[in-house]
């Protein structure tokens, strides 16, 4: 039976892996419905949570001479959350220039809104974009909801902006941006974090949307064969997979296929247990990538690779380098000590120096993590105070987790508090 701790640590892995485009080990959506030149559908959404303090009306149809980017993205996403400080940054830019971003999650409004008032805290490379994006008040947004507020943040629960985006056009990765030109034409697919120089030639009529037609059209048509790999995967024909992988990345031109191709290929090198194929592949695919924030969550995934080889002669260096160049992103942190964590308990890992470097680690990750997050983080500390023998700092932790934890969580930490109280009376 899983724990509630492992279920989060499952949803990180998820959300890592989200990281390397779209691909997955389920049948993609193909379709030629919606692509690069179709006329961009009309938008039936249900609830507009934001309209950009004021500056944006609801979308139906788009107008004549405007720029839209009409973007999908889930509460669940991590790679979502991370482009909204990015979104912030598009909007407050071009919002001078007849540019509307409008963001379209298909979940309830109840649950979009629990997630607007976590805390939102600006990492070191994030404060330059947040510094344009004050509140109402001056100050700088302390929660999701204060930080997307500068563009049109909504959910639509029946899904139909899904279905007339997403489904149309064969996307099945989120998150993901259609740039609509002043013509109401869709003029770009794809990843936000990506759509910068894009956004900036549409803006000023230099866009050459014909010359990425073909880009796109040959990728959409890759997405048949994309199904045949995946069906040989899915019944367990690795081998054959990737062989079809290496003969499609001699055959195709797009640079978008190639990346999915390749992040494929590395998530069924891993499934095979191939660490090192794997991890070169990774290496390969985290060189060619240009934005900075893509490739941090590359070298991210990069970390989750190398943990699954504890008997690398380099592991606890790497391990102790990672918990500096990842100390601003305390859910990284946690999942990367709980998984060692877990290795020390079963005696897989012993190198004491490792341990407590893994325990200041989990401090300082409890230390810097928000709310919503911080009785996980306060767990995961005490376990690797009380491994490192220190059962009063261990309880004192633990106490302050389960005093925080909701109500899925609070039993399993109780009961580890209760192993720590046997320890500390006897």
């Amino acid at each position: 039976m899983l724990t509630f701790k492992k279920v989060l640590q499952r949803a990180f892995v998820a959300s890592l892996m989200g990281c390397l485009g779209a691909a997955s080990l389920t049948s993609p959506v193909f379709a030629e419905d919606l692509t690069i030149g179709s006329q961009a559908p009309t938008l039936d959404i249900e609830h507009w949570v934001h309209d950009g303090n004021g500056k944006f009306k609801p979308v139906t149809e788009f107008a004549k001479g405007k720029v839209y980017v009409v973007e999908f993205w889930a509460t669940w996403c991590g790679p979502c959350i991370a482009s909204m400080p990015h979104l912030v940054e598009m909007q407050n830019k071009f919002a001078d220039k007849g540019v509307q971003i409008v963001s379209i999650s298909d979940e309830s409004l109840e649950t979009v809104d629990k997630f607007l008032e976590r805390e939102y805290k600006a990492t070191a490379t994030k404060k330059s974009v947040i510094e344009n994006a004050p509140d109402e008040s001056g100050d700088q947004p302390k929660t999701y909801r204060e930080l997307t507020s500068a563009y049109c943040l909504t959910t639509d629960p029946d899904k139909s902006a899904n279905k007339d985006y997403m489904q149309a056009a064969g996307q099945n990765g989120i998150p993901c941006a259609f740039i609509v030109g002043k013509d109401q034409k869709i003029e770009w697919i794809g990843h936000p974090m990506s759509m910068d120089d894009v956004l900036a030639q549409v803006v000023d009529d230099k866009w050459d949307r014909t010359e990425f037609a073909e880009e796109f059209k040959e990728s959409q048509k890759m997405g048949l064969l994309m199904s045949k790999i995946m069906r040989s995967a899915r019944s367990g024909k690795i081998e054959d997979a990737m062989q079809l992988i290496d003969e499609t990345l001699a055959e195709t031109k797009s640079a978008q296929v190639k990346n999915q191709l390749q992040s494929m290929k590395v998530q069924m090198l891993m499934q095979s247990g191939k660490t090192e194929e794997a991890m070169a592949a990774l290496d390969n695919l985290i060189e060619a990538e240009k934005n900075p924030a893509i490739k941090k969550q590359m070298k991210m995934t990069r970390v989750q690779l190398l943990m699954q080889d504890t008997k690398n002669a380099k592991f606890a260096e790497a391990i102790t380098q990672a918990y500096a160049e990842y100390k601003d992103t305390p859910a990284f942190i946690n999942f990367i000590t709980w998984g060692l964590y877990e290795k020390f308990e079963s005696g897989e890992l012993s190198d004491k120096a490792l341990l407590k470097a893994s325990r200041a680690a989990a401090e300082g990750a409890a230390a810097a993590s928000d709310e919503a997050s911080k009785a996980a983080v306060l767990d995961t500390a005490a376990h690797f105070q009380f491994l490192d023998g220190d059962t009063a700092a261990a309880l004192k932790t633990q106490q302050e987790a389960v005093k925080l934890a909701g109500d899925q969580m609070k039993p399993d930490l109780e009961k580890f508090l209760e192993v720590i109280k046997e320890k500390a009376d006897k």
